[in-house]
């Protein structure tokens, strides 16, 4: 008796699947051995490199403690913090001296630059009174700054001058936009109120230490 077609067909799919199953089997279990054995690679690396920098910061505190034991004892007992306030205090005097004396010397230069355009246009009267206009007008500005801000003059006026003295800077940088006849007299009246502040600055300077030299000298009577 002879089977049917279909079931011949059906018995070799049947056997062509079972044949196909371990391959897959095989291939998926590869895989997954592969993965589990590359879990533990990372893992090394990653141990490895977060222990690489506490080895280097165990040497460097051990490089330190060595340096520490090997500086004599009266090296370390000095009075380091003195010091460092000390140091801090002369830079701070030298920089603002520094900064004084180069700002004194900009303005001289340009004071001189402004006459000799004057003179080279042939507008030198307007010399004089360019100065004297900028030294009247830095006394208005002032006392009108006193009678506004009346607190600051604990301080010697230092913050009233810096304002005065930046209005007269920018009043030479505007004088550029005027024609040459302007140009000239804002030149000279923001350098002849610049002398006047310079002027009031060493008068402030001056009182200043004179109080300092009068109240040391009253401690050290009352001492005596």
């Amino acid at each position: 008796m002879a089977l049917p077609a279909s079931t011949v067909s059906l018995s070799r799919f049947q056997i062509k699947f079972f044949k196909d199953q371990p391959c897959r089997f095989h291939k998926h279990t590869l895989l997954s051995a592969c993965h589990q054995t590359s879990r533990p690679c990372s893992m090394k690396i990653t141990m490895a490199q977060f222990s690489e920098p506490n080895k280097l910061k165990i040497q460097i505190n051990i490089v330190r403690e060595r340096l520490w034991e090997a500086i004599p004892d009266s090296f370390k007992d000095l009075p380091w913090k003195n010091t460092e306030d000390v140091m801090l205090q002369r830079l701070l005097f030298v920089g603002k001296k520094a900064l004084k004396w180069s700002l004194i010397g900009l303005f001289i230069l340009s004071s001189l630059s402004d006459v000799v355009f004057s003179i080279s246009k042939n507008k030198e009267l307007m010399i004089p009174i360019g100065l004297f206009a900028g030294c009247m007008m830095t006394d208005f500005l002032k006392e009108t700054s006193q009678e506004l801000f009346p607190n600051s003059e604990e301080r010697g006026l230092s913050w009233h001058l810096v304002g005065i003295s930046c209005f007269f800077v920018l009043v030479k940088f505007v004088s550029a936009y005027f024609a040459l006849q302007g140009q000239l007299f804002l030149l000279h009246v923001a350098n002849g109120g610049l002398m006047q502040v310079l002027w009031l600055w060493r008068n402030i300077l001056q009182e200043r230490d004179k109080g300092n030299v009068e109240t040391a000298s009253t401690d050290m009577g009352a001492d005596d």
